[in-house]
């Protein structure tokens, strides 16, 4: 397990590619929770009930994993499913604990110089998962790193709209 997330941290450091990982669809499940799992964490340490939080996460994911498999299927790569699918799981769920830091810090419902400075952490972290998602997006499309990170730019824009229009009623 801990050789897993090693490769999970080293593909988040852009020292790694999706297509190293095994075709698994036990990973993939594996990586699966663990991102459902940390996003909930995440989301209930932004003020969201873990019920809600959940089900938020998994539309996201589910939403990521449905334009994932219409695009690869579009373009005839649909064997390059897995592999991907697990990166961006895997990525989200470092990513995602990452994050649990900067959530932490703020104070509920106070603005302090640590909400600023946590809020600075969490623009790090969300530019840093976007270059993430285009890495992955560049080795799984064959494109370069940019297109990646402006397709991961384009769905988290998409990903934003839905889940607030759907959950929270904005």
């Amino acid at each position: 397990m801990l050789a897993l997330i090693r490769f999970f941290i080293d593909l988040c450091l852009l020292r790694r590619n999706p297509q190293d990982l095994p075709a698994s669809n036990a990973l993939l499940w594996v990586a699966l929770a663990a991102d459902a799992l940390i996003g909930a964490l995440v989301a209930a340490g932004a003020g969201i009930p873990l019920g809600p939080g959940l089900i938020q996460v998994l539309f996201d994911v589910a939403l990521m994993l449905a334009l994932l498999y219409g695009a690869l299927q579009l373009l005839g790569r649909l064997p390059r499913f897995i592999q991907s699918a697990t990166a961006l799981l895997g990525s989200g769920a470092v990513v995602g604990a990452l994050a649990l830091v900067p959530v932490s810090l703020i104070p509920s419902g106070e603005q302090t110089e640590q909400s600023g400075v946590a809020a600075l952490l969490f623009l790090v972290l969300i530019a840093w998962s976007i270059l993430v998602t285009g890495h992955i997006l560049r080795h799984t499309f064959d494109i370069r790193l940019g297109q990646g990170a402006a397709v991961a730019v384009l769905y988290n824009l998409l990903s934003y709209s839905l889940v607030g229009g759907l959950f929270t009623g904005s």
